[in-house]
């Protein structure tokens, strides 16, 4: 079972009405958005809700009390459910913001916060979230857009790079489901990637990626079809081997600025086991500048997090960008060969010391 979240977005503001990006300013609801408020209250008035909580900006505050007047719901205010912080922009017209979203999500606004900061509070939000809440339980989110994004980003694996480009198109909220184990399929961040959980629909983009002979110089083989992608990542997205002896995680690697996709890694864990097999690879267009060696990084991390302590990888003896990556990670080689293969093992680095947030 899973909780339920929720969410709606605060109601119409004055600085909605006359196209104002808010950002972290209060904000005021105007005579409209009151009225909206009490037609969000009637509909939820019933919606068996163990829990209401709110961004502690003033017009989600607002919002939220106006909905649940008189109502034995508890409401909580909370400062990780704020708008992004537009910095020196908060306040300024929509129209001169909104083009620029996209190049601020890795890259802080000028003086504020960048869209990977609010996805940071946003995972710590569902962290307690489901502290707690047992699962069953259904609770409300009152938010801005950018706490949207987030919550499609972390729980339906939404780049966020078609995320804050997009329309915005209001409706009766937004249902999320939260498993108890939803990090392990949130996406993992990589300096200038992101590695989304694969999916099948993932095929046809990844047919081209991998479309370049030169990718099979050392592992043989062809570049596969759309296809045959899509059967292989039809077994692959089960996440275990047919016998349930191995734990199979698989991602797709995208790039900040567009989502594009540029290729894969993916992780072979022992049931019961405390090590990891890792292989990437790279479409050809993109090798030679970093990606591997940052999303392999990444990889490391997430394992390490999953309590794996020593990972290893098998690399064609002549495949010397490989061997690099894999030095870099702290891998050694061993006397072992599979297949052609070197084997190459090594502890798992542990991850650098998480940043404050700031918020």
């Amino acid at each position: 079972m899973t909780v339920t979240i929720v969410y709606e977005t605060h109601s119409i503001t004055t600085d909605n009405e006359t196209g104002i990006a808010t950002g972290h300013l209060p904000g005021e609801l105007s005579p409209r958005g009151r009225e909206l408020a009490a037609e969000l209250g009637a509909r939820r008035r019933d919606d068996p809700l163990a829990a209401v909580y709110t961004s502690d900006l003033r017009r989600a505050v607002q919002t939220a009390e106006t909905a649940f007047a008189g109502h034995p719901v508890p409401i909580h205010r909370d400062p990780r459910l704020r708008e992004c912080d537009y910095g020196h922009l908060n306040g300024t017209p929509v129209k001169s913001l909104a083009p620029h979203r996209a190049a601020h999500i890795a890259t802080p606004w000028p003086g504020g916060e960048s869209y990977h900061d609010v996805v940071d509070r946003t995972v710590s939000f569902l962290r307690d979230l489901t502290t707690r809440h047992r699962p069953g339980t259904r609770v409300l989110l009152i938010a801005h857009s950018a706490n949207r994004w987030a919550l499609d980003h972390l729980l339906t694996g939404t780049p966020l790079a078609h995320l804050v480009d997009a329309p915005f198109n209001w409706r009766e909220g937004w249902t999320y489901r939260l498993p108890p184990h939803w990090e392990q399929d949130t996406p993992i961040r990589a300096g200038r990637l992101t590695l989304h959980p694969l999916k099948v629909t993932d095929a046809d983009e990844m047919a081209e990626v991998l479309s370049s002979p030169t990718l099979y110089t050392f592992t043989g083989g062809t570049p596969p079809t759309a296809d045959s992608l899509r059967t292989r990542y039809e077994i692959q997205t089960r996440g275990h081997s047919p016998d349930h002896t191995e734990e199979w995680r698989n991602w797709t690697l995208r790039l900040h600025s567009d989502a594009r996709a540029i290729g894969t890694v993916q992780a072979t864990i022992p049931t019961g086991s405390s090590s990891a097999e890792m292989a990437w690879i790279i479409g050809a267009p993109w090798q030679k500048q970093g990606y591997a060696k940052e999303a392999t990084t990444a990889l490391t991390h997430w394992l390490h997090t999953r309590g794996i302590t020593t990972v290893q990888a098998h690399i064609h003896p002549a495949h010397h960008a490989s061997m690099a990556i894999a030095t870099h990670l702290g891998l050694t080689p061993t006397p072992r060969f599979d297949h052609g293969e070197r084997l190459w093992h090594g502890p798992t680095p542990t991850p650098p010391a998480t940043r404050p947030t700031r918020w």
